[in-house]
C-alpha cells in the first residue's frame, strides 16, 4: 500500500488497539455553516513559505467544510454505509465536529504546529503527502503535522473543493458522471485524514483512547493496513469485515471510525453526494 498519509511509529499500521478510556463524545458547537470558515492563524505554520501558506489555509479550510458537512450525514447514505456501522455515528460525528472547530483561531479547542518539511526529510518517504505525531502533547510542546514536499505536487492533493464547477453532467464538472473516488480527491481530505490523527483532537472530541504499540495512550485515528491496496479500499474493506464477519476481527481491534481514513472518506463521499446528487461514489 503507497504510503500516502502516516503517523509516527508503528501507530501507522497496527489493527489490534485496546480501549481504555470510556469518555462520552464532545459535540463541538459548528457555529458556520458549508465553507465560510475563518483561516488558520498564520503563526501555526513553520518553515513555510507563502504559496504553501495559501496552500495550507485553503486546505484547512476545505477539510472544516468537509467536516461540517459529515456532521450531519444520512445514516442510510452509501457515504455513511461505505464506511461507517451505526454504532461508529456518534464517535464519527464528534471527530468532525472537532476538526471543523479547529478551523475559528478564535476559539480552537484544541492546538497542534504544521511543518512544511525540506526535502529528503527522514520524515516523508517519495510518496508520503504529510506525516501527524500521535503523541499525547507533552506540557506546553504541541504536535506537530509535518507536510511534505509531495503534498505540493501530486495529484491527490492538486485540488480544492473549489478548483472546479458544481455545474451537472460536464467535462471536467466535479458532477461528470462515471468518476471514481480517487477523481474526488482534495488536499482538504487529505488534512482531515492527518488532523484525527492528533490525539489532542480526538481527546478534545471526547472519543476513548487506546494504547499505542509504542507505549503512550492515544486518543487519535490510526491507519488500518491489510485490507485493499489503497487507503480507501482498505477504509471500505476494514468495514465489510466488522459487518460481514466479524468472528475475523478481535474484539479490541481498529473499529472504522477509530482509522482515519474511514473518517475522510465518508466526508468527501457525502459532500459530493450532497453537492452533485450523486446516490454513490464507486472505488
Amino acid at each position: 500500500m503507497s504510503p500516502l498519509f502516516g503517523v509516527y511509529g508503528a501507530a501507522a499500521v497496527i489493527l489490534s488497539i485496546t480501549s481504555l478510556t470510556s469518555a462520552s463524545p464532545t459535540l463541538h458547537s459548528l457555529r458556520n455553516a458549508g465553507k465560510n470558515l475563518a483561516p488558520r492563524l498564520e503563526t501555526n505554520y513553520v518553515d513555510c513559505n507563502d504559496d504553501q501558506k495559501s496552500k495550507l489555509g485553503t486546505s484547512f479550510a476545505d477539510a472544516a467544510a468537509l467536516a461540517n458537512i459529515a456532521f450531519n450525514i444520512d445514516q442510510a447514505s452509501s457515504a455513511f454505509k461505505h464506511y461507517l456501522r451505526d454504532e461508529d455515528r456518534d464517535q464519527a460525528k464528534s471527530l468532525w465536529s472537532a476538526v471543523a472547530s479547529n478551523n475559528d483561531p478564535t476559539n480552537p479547542s484544541y492546538t497542534f504546529s504544521v511543518r512544511c518539511a525540506r526535502a529528503g526529510d527522514k520524515g516523508c518517504g517519495t510518496k508520503s503527502l504529510a506525516n501527524t505525531d500521535p503523541r499525547p502533547q507533552d506540557g506546553d510542546t504541541v504536535r506537530e503535522m509535518k507536510i511534505c514536499p509531495v503534498f505540493f505536487t501530486a495529484d491527490e492533493t492538486k485540488n480544492s473543493l473549489d478548483s472546479r464547477k458544481y455545474d451537472g453532467d460536464k467535462r471536467g464538472s466535479w458532477c461528470q458522471l462515471g468518476q471514481h473516488f480517487k477523481d474526488f480527491e482534495t488536499a482538504g481530505h487529505t488534512l482531515l485524514h492527518e488532523m484525527t490523527h492528533l490525539d489532542a483532537l480526538g481527546a478534545s472530541a471526547g472519543v476513548p483512547g487506546r494504547q499505542d504499540p509504542d507505549g503512550f495512550l492515544s486518543h487519535g485515528t490510526d491507519d488500518v493496513d491489510g485490507f485493499g491496496d489503497s487507503y480507501v479500499d482498505s477504509a471500505r474493506g476494514l468495514l465489510n469485515a466488522w459487518v460481514n464477519d466479524p468472528d475475523s476481527i478481535e474484539p479490541d481491534s481498529l473499529k472504522p471510525w477509530q482509522n482515519a481514513e474511514n473518517i475522510a472518506a465518508a466526508a468527501t463521499e457525502w459532500w459530493f453526494i450532497k453537492s452533485c446528487g450523486f446516490t454513490e461514489i464507486d472505488l
